[in-house]
């Protein structure tokens, strides 16, 4: 099935948090030889969720793990933030990424939101107008990096002189882009630098980022088909209605947090429930999914989703 040009993908967010890297591993190995086409890490100094005492895996060096331990699936993180490290740094260990992974890598950028780690670090956390200014400037640096062989850019944050980045990263002229966030300033960013833009949203929210991403790109001259929409979700899923809601509880329940506030941007029930919500982000222009999947890694509801909604949707 094509959604807007594009073959639906499915992709798993394996949180590097509260867990093991032995459990971690065995997770990655799983979801690959499931047949899912993309594993995600994420980007944070603390876990985002529960406890803060407790591991959390640092994203880089997870990255080039990743690149080596899987042959098949692309890698990336969900998001990186801007302000974590300078985007010369990230550009380096991105292309390296994508030479240890032959050409697997999946680039992300975002403005970043968990203030409390950058507080508990001693880190800077500006201002979301700066960071969203932050983020643009990063685009660009980052992609003058993997282009040229020699980078100078002079901008309001970032300066580079005369600056190399080798190797460069397999993919050419990089790897695919996705920016994440349904704020303005990330809609415009995603806008003139994405290949993807990734949000948590309804599908009706996300029916109106569309529209609005559509509209700064004709104010760009450019056209929507170049960008590819991606959702990240959580998929609470059982062969029953009754067990579907109970998982997506205890899932909420290890996060802290209330179903309630989560259910709009889930995708919770049996085959047939889960398979009409599918349905309405397809409808929307969504061809990118990417399943969040935490400590203990209960794999059921992926497996479920291969058997009984795939093909469902044929």
């Amino acid at each position: 099935m094509e959604i807007r040009g594009r073959q639906l993908h499915f992709g798993v967010h394996i949180q590097g948090q509260r867990t093991s890297w032995s459990d971690y591993l065995s997770a990655v190995g799983a979801v690959e030889a499931l047949g899912y086409g993309s594993i995600w890490t994420f980007d944070h100094l603390l876990p985002f969720s529960g406890a803060v005492d407790g591991p959390c895996f640092e994203t880089l060096t997870t990255l080039g793990a990743l690149a080596v331990a899987t042959s098949r699936v692309r890698l990336g993180a969900l998001v990186n933030g801007v302000v974590y490290r300078h985007p010369a740094v990230l550009a380096k260990a991105a292309a390296q990424v994508d030479r240890m992974s032959e050409g697997r890598f999946e680039f992300s950028l975002g403005a970043g939101w968990a203030a409390n780690e950058f507080r508990t670090f001693g880190l800077e956390f500006p201002s979301l107008t700066e960071r969203y200014a932050r983020l643009d400037e990063a685009m660009q640096l980052v992609k003058l990096l993997w282009r040229e062989p020699r980078s100078t850019f002079h901008g309001h944050y970032y300066h580079l002189d005369a600056a190399p980045c080798e190797p460069k990263p397999v993919q050419w002229p990089h790897p695919p882009i996705t920016v994440g966030g349904t704020g303005q300033g990330a809609l415009r960013v995603a806008a003139m630098h994405a290949d993807r833009l990734n949000v948590i949203a309804s599908p009706q929210r996300c029916a109106e980022i569309i529209k609005l991403l559509e509209s700064m790109r004709q104010e760009m001259a450019l056209t929507c088909d170049d960008i590819e929409f991606s959702i990240h979700t959580t998929l609470g899923l059982a062969m029953t209605r009754e067990a579907g809601e109970s998982y997506a509880n205890r899932v909420a329940a290890s996060h802290g947090v209330e179903l309630a506030t989560l259910r709009d941007t889930w995708l919770i029930g049996d085959p047939a429930a889960v398979t009409a919500r599918l349905r309405q982000y397809l409808d929307v222009g969504i061809s990118h999914f990417i399943f969040a999947l935490g400590y203990p890694f209960d794999l059921t509801p992926l497996r479920l989703f291969q058997e009984e909604v795939l093909p469902a949707l044929a």
